[in-house]
């Protein structure tokens, strides 16, 4: 057996230099009687009997894998975040700090993921890297994270980033950057959404086509944004960077919660980096492509966020900025090249770009419902893990579609965005930490398993102290309340429904034996 195979419960033997659908391998049985139910209970005869269950094919290489994660990464946070981080922690100088610091952290949190995927290399993410961390409560933790990551954080960011596209169409047929209608970019988000996962259930290659050509505007677009912005300030002396800089630290905030606030909004901006985590099913040779894709496309992207709001600053000046709202990137080019092309073409372009973030992030979503729902955790498991005659799981993105209009229509008006990226971070956070611990947990309890990317203790140590720093600041009140919503909604809203699904795992998980009854226990496969 080669190096870099791995080998475990249900997961493939993986050769590195393979696509991982080799049918010529034999079945084998990779059960370990000293780790009770992760493990399947499956005899080898009875496994000589069982039809190989069904399966997306691999599609992704190196190349549109890492299209994937910088396409999912790169959405509205870069283009409406900044306004937003600047009010939050008070200067320009602290701004440019937390964008940095969120670029650390999140190269950290990728480094302890890729370990995880290559050890554990098949779809899912968190719940295959909790069930295996954490077996007792039997399936408890997986199940809180996929409730949770279905019906909180992945429509609260899809919702987000709709909605940012609505924003800056409006903005392009306007010349506006304010002053629109909430309910017609809500409208426009619903749209996209649909339209999303219309292209993901029926058109599944042009899609991937699709979501490489977006991804390859947002990338330009961040280079006209640094370009521009270096440009404009070496060409003027009365560019906005002088006034920046002479008084970058002026104003800085001293309280915790703005930190926590402003960090929700910079990791908002750079999640994504374990989008391959979910899908790595669909990923050729991901023993040796995870690697490179996660951690090469996050790379780039941080280059580009750090620059790119170096560039802001240089453009408009910090009273600019905090008034722009979400439509920042709106402004500074209108700044940079006029009202012509500034408030009407390229707009359609940032509009653009935040699309391709909801096709990354809707595919990305609905193989965490297909997982969860062969799995088990789900109802109608029949359905929601079908693959259709498509070669998409149609049901679950439909789900996912939903799931995400609600988030879009129910928010109040006025503080949606903001509000959307608050919650859909918190028990985002709570499970990031819990998965990088379980990691820790595996290399003493499963020292048996091949681990062909190991992540370094301190990038596994910041991001667990972090997640604790992300899931306790929320809760302390902050110096002065923005907006009509409590500052511990998010929070608490978030808390409650994870506690809520406590109940519903003893129902679906106890009562009803979801598991034992699921997809995944009818069509075991070793290959």
């Amino acid at each position: 057996m080669p190096q870099d195979d791995i080998q475990l419960r249900e997961y493939r033997i993986l050769d590195p230099n393979s696509d991982g659908n080799d049918d010529n391998s034999s079945s084998r049985n990779a059960r370990n009687s000293s780790t009770g139910s992760l493990f399947s209970s499956t005899s080898s005869r009875d496994m000589a009997s069982v039809q190989p269950a069904e399966e997306l094919e691999r599609r992704l290489g190196l190349w549109s894998g890492m299209a994937i994660v910088i396409g999912t990464i790169i959405g509205s946070g870069i283009f409406s975040t900044p306004s937003l981080i600047l009010d939050a922690v008070g200067s320009v100088g602290m701004s440019m700090m937390v964008w940095v610091v969120g670029a650390a952290v999140s190269i950290c949190g990728c480094i302890a993921y890729v370990e995880l995927g290559t050890m554990l290399p098949r779809s899912g993410g968190e719940k295959e890297y909790l069930d295996a961390a954490y077996p007792r409560p039997r399936a408890l933790l997986p199940f809180l994270f996929c409730l949770s990551s279905i019906f909180i954080c992945s429509p609260s960011a899809l919702a987000a980033d709709s909605v940012v596209t609505g924003t800056y169409f409006i903005y392009a047929a306007t010349g506006r950057a304010s002053g629109h209608s909430e309910w017609a970019q809500r409208t426009i988000g619903v749209a996209v959404a649909v339209f999303c996962t219309l292209m993901h259930g029926f058109f599944v290659r042009g899609a991937i086509r699709l979501q490489s050509a977006l991804t390859a505007v947002k990338v330009v677009l961040l280079l006209l944004i640094v370009f521009v912005g270096f440009a404009i300030a070496l060409v003027r002396k009365d560019s906005a960077a002088s006034q920046s800089l002479s008084h970058a630290f002026a104003g800085t905030s001293s309280h915790p919660s703005a930190y926590s606030s402003a960090l929700f909004k910079v990791f908002f901006a750079y999640s994504g980096y374990t989008s391959l985590n979910y899908s790595i099913d669909e990923l050729k040779s991901p023993v040796r492509n995870l690697p490179r894709a996660a951690l090469g496309g996050l790379f780039i992207t941080a280059v580009l966020y750090v620059l790119s709001n170096a560039a802001y600053f240089m453009i408009l000046d910090p009273e600019s900025i905090r008034s722009s709202g979400t439509a920042v990137a709106g402004v500074f080019f209108s700044k940079a090249f006029g009202e012509a092309v500034g408030q009407r073409v390229v707009p359609v372009f940032i509009g653009l770009a935040t699309l391709g973030n909801v096709m990354c992030g809707m595919f990305s979503a609905s193989r965490v419902i297909f997982e969860a729902a062969r799995e088990g955790y789900l109802p109608l498991d029949r359905y929601l893990g079908r693959i259709s005659n498509f070669q998409s799981p149609l049901w679950a993105l439909s789900v996912s579609c939903l799931l995400t209009v609600l988030f879009i229509a129910t928010p109040p008006p006025g503080e949606a965005y903001s509000f959307l990226i608050d919650i859909g971070g918190y028990p985002l956070w709570l499970f990031y930490g819990l998965s990088v611990a379980g990691l820790l947990v595996l290399r003493h309890t499963r020292k048996d398993l091949l681990r062909p990317f190991k992540a370094w203790n301190i990038a596994n140590a910041v991001t667990i102290v972090v997640a604790v720093f992300m899931c306790v600041v929320p809760f302390v009140k902050p110096d002065a309340e923005a907006g009509s919503i409590p500052y511990w909604t998010a929070p608490l809203s978030a808390v409650s429904f994870v506690l809520m699904s406590c109940v519903l795992w003893h129902i679906q998980v106890v009562v009803r034996r979801g598991l034992e009854l699921s997809h995944n226990a009818r069509h075991q496969e070793f290959k």
